[in-house]
């Protein structure tokens, strides 16, 4: 069973809990945001998830989770986690990200590893070498990074391939010509 918090674990909680309020009884939060469907969506299968869920009211484009744990009759840690993480998802809903010093900056138009804005397409160009590398690296001058289609070399300095004996009791050669351990030689018989 979880355990019921009091009204001093309840503020302690409530300090890292951005824009929630309530006591030992019930915690609550608004939320006024575009995308109300999606946020609801996305907090029901977090609530599936944790098998605890809020209570959701919703009026336009505002939604209320109250949370409290019935069977305990009050706030428990679970309804703290399950607010940390409607947090997240109203972040997330919202497009905006918490650094790692808890700011908050918003990724939509953020600008992207090529200069692109969030939401355009973009085309990667390939990483292949044009015919001004190729040149360079048949002359030595080029680095020798491998292409995406060099052929590669997997048993460079991978040692000698042993190949099975093509007749079976045959002796093979051995340094210093020891015998070979647990071979016999083959003898020739007059009947075969």
């Amino acid at each position: 069973m979880a355990t019921l918090l009091d009204d001093r674990l309840i503020a302690d909680a409530m300090e890292n809990l951005d824009d929630w309020s309530g006591d030992h009884e019930r915690i609550s939060r608004t939320v006024h945001i575009d995308d109300v469907d999606a946020l609801v969506a996305a907090v029901g299968e977090a609530a599936d998830a944790m098998d605890h869920h809020p209570e959701v009211s919703r009026d336009s484009n505002a939604v209320t989770f109250t949370l409290w744990t019935h069977s305990a009759g009050g706030v428990t840690e679970l309804d703290i986690a399950l607010a940390a993480r409607i947090n997240d998802l109203v972040l997330a809903v919202e497009h905006v990200q918490r650094d790692a010093q808890g700011n908050l900056h918003s990724i939509a138009g953020a600008p992207t590893a090529e200069g692109a804005v969030e939401g355009r397409t973009t085309t990667g160009k390939p990483n292949l070498p044009d015919a001004d590398d190729l040149d360079e690296r048949s002359s030595g001058t080029a680095a020798d990074a491998p292409t995406m289609n060099e052929p590669s070399t997997p048993r460079q300095d991978a040692g000698a391939i042993v190949v099975p004996d093509a007749e079976p009791g045959s002796i093979e050669p051995q340094p210093g010509n020891a015998p070979a351990p647990g071979m016999h030689e083959k003898t020739d018989t007059p009947d075969g």
